[in-house]
């Protein structure tokens, strides 16, 4: 749980996994209370200006960084009394609610060269277009097999005589996504039952 915790936290302080400010602060508070402990043993919250407690695009401004720490002091406040594991478990129950969690991301290029994110998550492959497109989702009961070509990932779909294809900038890359997706996809249909 700790480790899960600690890896979670970072990547909500590296961007990686985007929150609301409300989420920033209910997430900054529940953090400090899992690394520090109790709101009244100490004397003053000073120390929380040296704590990092958001992601790096939110702290540029000094006075908005300052009312920030204030709100998360008050935070830490209301989660007196819970332990350092409840409230590591709180911290990542919030994190499981944040958009995008569990999945992971990848820019690639479509058949006609356009830019677009190729990602995955519990129930299959999705593809990402430009803003204010629709997000295509292959479910995994939809794909019979992933492979990949050179640079190219391909899709092969059950029901469809064509594949869908995508593009990488170079043939490391293309393994890995393929390999990652094809592991996924192997780890639904042995435990299909489980996941339905």
């Amino acid at each position: 749980r700790y480790q899960y915790y600690l890896q979670v936290k970072k990547d909500v302080l590296d961007g990686r996994l985007l929150s609301s400010l409300e989420q920033g602060i209910r997430l900054a508070g529940l953090a400090v209370q899992a690394d520090f402990g109790d709101y009244n043993q100490f004397e003053s919250h000073d120390f929380l200006r040296e704590y990092v407690l958001f992601p790096m695009e939110w702290t540029q401004d000094e006075a908005v960084l300052e009312e920030l720490t204030q709100k998360v002091a008050q935070e830490h406040r209301t989660h007196s009394g819970i332990t350092a594991a409840e409230a590591e478990l709180m911290y990542i129950n919030e994190v499981e609610r944040l958009d995008g969690f569990g999945q992971e991301i990848f820019p690639v290029k479509d058949n006609h060269g356009n830019d677009i994110h190729l990602g995955i998550f519990f129930m299959g492959i999705f593809i990402k277009n430009r803003i204010g497109r629709t997000t295509v989702i292959y479910r995994w009961n939809d794909i019979g097999n992933i492979a990949h070509n050179k640079s190219s990932i391909v899709l092969e779909l059950i029901n469809k005589e064509e594949n869908v294809l995508f593009h990488t900038d170079d043939l490391e890359n293309a393994k890995y996504i393929s390999r990652l997706f094809a592991a996924r996809h192997k780890f639904y249909k042995q435990n299909k039952i489980c996941t339905e």
